[in-house]
């Protein structure tokens, strides 16, 4: 964003993870720090169940215990994203895509 401005739109955000967990290059702007810390948080959380081995299960609940104690970046999400395995990064994609629909159907009104 222009004028160090950060980034608040949690949607963007997660569409932004989404792109980035299926290997593509992304614009990223500055993020607010908590609102990153948060989704990742619910991504993390939200991986564990779309998961489909304890052992991405396992990493999940690092990384989990890492946003807690230290944070995490969607940054660092781009970097990790080299090394970590199709089921994780799948866990990830869909706990983001979830995220987004969650969203959506919170802000569905009826007249």
């Amino acid at each position: 964003m222009e004028n160090g401005e950060l980034n608040r739109d949690p949607k963007y955000m997660l569409a932004a993870l989404i792109e980035i967990y299926r290997g593509m290059n992304v614009y990223l702007p500055e993020f607010d720090q908590q609102m990153e810390r948060q989704i990742l948080r619910d991504i993390f959380s939200a991986a564990i169940s779309f998961a489909r081995f304890d052992e991405t299960r396992h990493l999940l609940s690092e990384e989990i215990n890492h946003n807690l104690n230290q944070g995490s970046s969607v940054k660092q999400q781009v970097e990790l994203t080299r090394t970590q395995s199709p089921d994780l990064l799948n866990a990830k994609m869909v706990a983001a895509a979830h995220l987004i629909k969650v969203m959506e159907e919170n802000q569905t009104k009826f007249s």
